[in-house]
């Protein structure tokens, strides 16, 4: 794709935006709720403030915050990239990233009552809150030059028309993806075997829209309430979110690095890596979407990519061995249709290239998030990449996003010959950037982890299970 000539065009498949305050989405609800949302939104920032997750910086006790380090305080400031489209641009340039997925909402904003971060409410107020979180992303995108583009919420899809509609007006206006239903677990919703979702599968392909599932997938709302609540009344004695910065300052680095993993690792967590958006990537093969729609495309952001190669092998010897509906090995479903985003990248991850496919592999750096690559994105790569061939690491840095989303390359080629890193100065090794870089990368985002053992029995479990339901 690009001349060697050409500066690095860095693409973040994985980026987040949310409103300030609640009430900012309320002037994008139809008029004739507006007065029944109103309270619900001011009370859902409120149990939201209370709260917030934790602070999971590797700062040192003594040392003062750095501004240009994180701004994980729980008291948001004034001027935060994830709703104010100045300074995010602004950030985007110093980072060198040329453009952005959005996902809904951030450390710092809940979302108008649709999201896993809401406590329950009925579909047609997930629905109005989901259009409403549409066209407030909308105007956000509207000020980022072309190189901001969002991930659409499924909706409810009771009612699979409105759902494609919704989708329609999504992709008129900058939307390049959308997540894949049952978002929010609901029982009363179709199993994704059935042919309720056909409508919603055609529009994705018709409307050249990326399908795409997220870390969070699945879960039922209110349990994010419910953990983060328990979770800090364990570990934090109850404390606010005033309050739970001095508090966890006070925690040693080996202390709060057990508890952030016990916070992400947590069965009863909704931030722990299981199964359930791993579990699509069969679901949708078994469902034969792939083989209906072989120019779909399905990305899998923020669920790590290290077990992708084993799980695909397992998978493999399971159709080898099984009665299926699959016209194709599960792989080469994998090497046709599907992407992986691991946001914040892993050493592993791109040393397991070759096994994932390094054209199926892409780069989130999950601004704004505490986890995220930024501010220091250039050294994250420099470590991560540390030997990598520059036509591979080209591809998964931002040439392969361009192939995974419907976005305008040329103008994001412009963008990083403006702004981006020359190859000499992003890949020539990671003997200059220094070791506590390295250490603080690992202690807010796994980065030096080592590959994950991919739980066999579980995988052949789920997989016979989904079998069944096809026949």
């Amino acid at each position: 794709m690009a001349d060697t000539a050409d500066n690095v065009l860095i693409f973040s498949a994985d980026g987040h935006a949310g409103a300030k305050r609640m009430r900012d989405y309320l002037p994008y609800f139809d008029p004739e709720i507006r007065d029944t949302v109103a309270d619900l939104l001011t009370q859902e920032e409120q149990d939201y403030r209370k709260m917030m997750a934790p602070d999971f910086t590797s700062r040192a006790e003594e040392k003062e915050p750095d501004p240009a380090e994180r701004l994980w305080s729980p008291a948001a400031p004034e001027r935060f990239g994830g709703w104010d489209i100045d300074v995010r641009m602004q950030q985007l340039d110093s980072e060198g990233v040329a453009g952005e997925i959005l996902v809904p909402g951030h450390q710092f904003s809940s979302l108008p009552l649709f999201s896993v971060v809401n406590k329950p409410f009925e579909a047609d107020l997930r629905d109005a809150g989901m259009r409403a979180y549409h066209r407030w992303l909308a105007d956000f995108m509207a000020g980022g030059d072309g190189r901001l583009y969002g991930m659409a919420d499924p909706g409810p899809c009771h009612d699979i028309d409105a759902a494609v509609r919704e989708l329609t007006w999504a992709r008129e206006h900058g939307f390049v993806s959308v997540g894949a239903p049952g978002i929010i677990e609901d029982p009363t919703l179709p199993s994704l075997f059935s042919d309720h979702y056909e409508p919603f599968w055609q529009a994705c392909v018709d409307t050249d829209t990326t399908l795409m599932v997220h870390a969070g997938w699945g879960f039922p709302q209110g349990r994010y309430q419910e953990f983060i609540s328990a979770f800090l009344a364990t570990h934090l004695d109850g404390q606010e979110a005033s309050q739970m910065m001095a508090a966890q300052q006070r925690l040693d680095d080996d202390a709060r690095e057990a508890l952030q993993k016990e916070f992400a690792e947590s069965p009863a967590s909704p931030f722990r890596l299981d199964f359930g958006p791993r579990r699509l990537l069969w679901q949708l093969m078994l469902a034969g979407v792939f083989d209906r729609y072989p120019s779909l495309r399905f990305v899998l952001t923020e669920v790590r990519s290290d077990w992708v190669p084993m799980t695909l092998q397992l998978l493999d010897s399971w159709f080898e061995e099984r009665e299926t509906p699959l016209t194709m090995r599960p792989s080469e479903y994998w090497a046709r249709n599907c992407f992986a985003t691991p946001s914040s990248i892993h050493k592993v991850e791109v040393e397991a290239r070759d096994a994932i496919g390094a054209e199926r592999l892409m780069l989130g750096i999950d601004y704004p998030h505490p986890e995220g690559m930024w501010p220091d994105t250039w050294n994250w790569i420099r470590v991560a990449f540390d030997g990598v061939p520059e036509n591979e690491a080209r591809m998964i840095l931002g040439e392969n996003a361009m192939r995974a989303f419907p976005v305008d390359a040329q103008r994001l080629q412009a963008v990083a010959d403006r702004i981006g890193p020359s190859p000499r100065d992003l890949l020539s090794g990671s003997e200059n950037v220094p070791a506590d870089h390295v250490e603080h990368y690992h202690r807010r985002g796994g980065f030096l982890r080592a590959t994950e053992r991919v739980d066999t029995e579980a995988v052949l479990s789920l997989a016979d299970e989904d079998l069944r339901l096809v026949h």
